[in-house]
């Protein structure tokens, strides 16, 4: 109801769980990362591109918005339970905020890499891949930079007391 603090424990245990449930949307990310990973290992060159080529091209898959959004559920629930929990963040909270940073600040690299390989190839430049590319790094800063904010403590009362 508003205007009424949960009381402490009852916000503690939904901090708890809300960070189990980070960590398994990180989940669905990592193995969809770890999957793609397979198949960048498995890529021969063709008589068309090299392998390097092909592995940037496989591996920047990732990068797809539709593909990307995957990592919005665990950034989303990562930097609503780092406000719910004010100074009381928990080590697990810390990890999962950080770790779901890194992988968007990690992704933005890999859409660096791909732009730059279509960017190079022989022939036309193919655009719409470049566009593609692009708005996955997008929603990557965006979830990079709610992590940061949701870090520091911007807008939550207790944001000094994390940090003090």
């Amino acid at each position: 109801m508003p205007g009424i603090e949960p009381r402490l424990e009852g916000r503690a245990a939904l901090v708890q769980q809300l960070t189990i449930i980070g960590w398994l949307f990180l989940g669905g990310e990592f193995g969809f990362i770890l999957f793609q990973m397979e198949r960048v290992r498995t890529v021969d060159g063709t008589r068309f591109a090299t392998a390097w080529d092909q592995r940037v091209e496989v591996l920047s898959f990732i990068m797809l918005p539709p593909n990307l959004i995957a990592l919005v559920p665990a950034a989303a629930v990562a930097a609503v339970t780092v406000f719910l929990a004010g100074p009381r963040r928990s080590p697990w909270l810390d990890v999962l905020l950080r770790v779901t940073a890194g992988i968007a600040i990690t992704l933005i690299g890999v859409g660096i890499a791909a732009i730059v390989e279509v960017a190079t190839r022989n022939g036309d430049v193919d655009f719409d891949s470049i566009f593609l590319r692009l708005g996955g790094m997008s929603i990557a800063a965006g979830i990079a930079w709610l992590c940061r904010i949701a870090d520091l403590g911007i807008g939550a009362e207790s944001s000094d007391a994390h940090h003090a």
